[in-house]
């Protein structure tokens, strides 16, 4: 099972935990793999450790808000880093891209850039960069002159590969595009950027293959929380939910992760099917967020769905009602497992009317739902409203949509309705339509226990008070069925309903020797009732 529904929009980014031990270099790889958001978070929370190059530091968070359009925080980061060492010649390159958005031409610029650090494929990687993010088509020469450069000075270097598949990749040429981020981590090893790329673009071609890459490159940098990150991403993505419960929980354990990540790995664990441990993880976060946080809404939501899979029933409704009572995020929209999860609880827990109030709500949002209607059907019956309850299971019939078990079942509410009402209008025609659908049912599924044992039950009914042989057909037959099972385990109930019903019509029209054998043979199979036994045991 998997729905990305849960915690949509909360997984993009988020506050780092306080007192981790990342590095600006940290920020660098997510920008290099368009996690802008978090690249911003990482570089500004480190730009003031002793060990940050702030020159560095502040091109990459210009080039954030280049990307994201704030031009004017652009210019001053690309002015910042110049400041902060004029040797620096990557803030230039800021500057120019800035320039080339505006309509300029910064050739000066990039001159002085290129005299600054003399043939260095990396940096003339940036320049080709600046002039794509401008227009790939009106610099479409000074593109491919600035990859000729690089590959002429180095051509091992990995940037000129990359750029290069990038470009590959905003065309959806993925094959292509995977195969130069190939060439990227092949003469360069421990290319996180390149490593990344592959798998990103791959996965839409070969899953698996893409998955080994980043796993290779795990074994390779086991720490590494953005490397431990994608790779759970990954296995989600190709419904791997164990595996990626489990590389998440690692990931969550590495200091550089996000909080905000520990909400997703919420998610991540009840895919897993690890349901107690997303339920305390959840129960956990609740209790360290500010109480108007959105993402309180969405842990109440996973305890929900959580304690419904550990079927815990009374703690689930409690659970679905401090839900249902907190104020909804702005972005945010009830799904419809909200309401059929606090459904089956309430139902489960003895709250029959509560429960349809929910299929309710959960049939609004989707009414061809054949789960809901089902839902819905039980829970009327569960109310004992079995008119509600078989018009339920009319609708999936009437609409093409209902199963062999669908027909049985509203067979059955007809039946339940039948024996309960006291309008002989409505008795009888239950009674016909019951008796209708339960033969469509036997047709079907021939030779079945529960089947046959309600067409006995409908003899039965039809009988009235007294027995009158109607239901000795039916119950021929089950006894037919339940003999020639290898294993009768579980089934001594129908043979008590059968030889109950056998021994006293044979007691009462037809031999008493053979009533008494069939009493015997009903004690077998209920050896704890003691009128039974006493009255077996008198017979001569």
């Amino acid at each position: 099972m998997k729905a990305k529904f849960f915690i949509a929009g909360l997984l993009l980014a988020g506050a780092v935990i306080s007192g981790s031990a990342q590095s600006y270099k940290d920020g660098i790889e997510y920008y290099k793999v368009d996690q802008l958001d978090n690249a911003k978070e990482l570089l500004e929370r480190n730009l003031n450790a002793p060990s940050t190059n702030k020159s560095e530091a502040y091109y990459y968070l210009g080039q954030i808000a280049l990307k994201q359009g704030n031009l004017n925080e652009a210019k001053s980061y690309f002015d910042r880093g110049i400041s902060a060492d004029a040797n620096n010649p990557y803030n230039l390159v800021g500057q120019a891209a800035l320039e080339l958005k505006k309509g300029g031409n910064p050739k000066a610029l990039f001159d002085q850039v290129r005299k600054m650090s003399k043939k260095d494929p990396k940096l003339e990687i940036e320049i080709a960069r600046a002039y794509y993010a401008a227009n790939p088509t009106t610099y479409a020469k000074d593109i491919e002159k600035c990859i000729k450069n690089a590959q002429k000075w180095n051509m091992n270097d990995p940037n000129s590969h990359i750029f290069s598949g990038d470009m590959k990749a905003d065309q959806k040429l993925w094959g292509d595009a995977a195969g130069l981020y190939e060439m990227a981590f092949t003469n360069d090893p421990n290319n996180v950027e390149a490593y990344v790329k592959y798998a990103n673009t791959y996965f839409n071609v070969n899953p698996t293959m893409a998955i080994e890459r980043l796993e290779e490159l795990n074994a390779k940098s086991p720490n590494q929380a953005l490397v431990q990150r994608q790779l759970a991403e990954k296995y989600y993505s190709d419904n791997q939910g164990v595996k990626a419960a489990e590389k998440y929980g690692e990931y969550i354990q590495n200091p550089n992760h996000f909080a905000q990540d520990e909400v997703r790995y919420v998610q991540l664990l009840f895919f897993g099917e690890k349901y107690q441990e997303s339920y305390d993880l959840a129960t956990s976060l609740i209790s360290k967020l500010n109480a108007g946080d959105e993402k309180v809404f969405y842990m109440r939501r996973m305890q929900l769905y959580n304690l419904d899979m550990l079927e815990k029933w009374d703690q689930a409704v409690e659970a679905g009602q401090q839900f249902f009572a907190m104020a909804k995020p702005a972005d945010a929209v009830y799904e419809v497992r909200d309401y059929t999860d606090y459904g089956k609880a309430l139902q489960e827990a003895g709250q029959p009317e509560a429960a349809i109030e929910a299929y309710n709500k959960a049939i609004e949002l989707n009414p061809q739902n054949e789960d809901l209607i089902r839902n819905m059907g039980d829970s009327y019956a569960g109310a004992q409203n079995y008119e509600k309850a078989a018009s339920y299971y009319q609708k999936l019939y009437d609409g093409g949509m209902a199963k062999a078990n669908d027909v049985f079942t509203l067979s059955r509410y007809l039946y339940f309705l039948a024996s309960d009402t006291q309008d002989e209008a409505v008795k009888a025609d239950a009674i016909a339509r019951s008796q209708k659908y339960l033969a469509e049912a036997d047709q079907k599924v021939p030779g079945n226990v529960q089947i046959v044992n309600q067409k006995a039950n409908m003899a039965k009914l039809l009988e009235g008070d007294k027995i009158t042989g109607k239901a000795l057909p039916a119950y021929k037959e089950l006894l037919s069925i339940l003999d020639a099972k290898e294993d009768k385990s579980g089934y001594d109930r129908y043979y008590r309903y059968i030889y109950n019903y056998l021994a006293n019509y044979e007691f009462q029209f037809g031999d008493k020797s053979l009533a008494k054998e069939y009493y015997r043979k009903w004690l077998q199979h209920d050896p704890d009732n003691d009128a039974l036994r006493k009255y077996v045991e008198s017979m001569k």
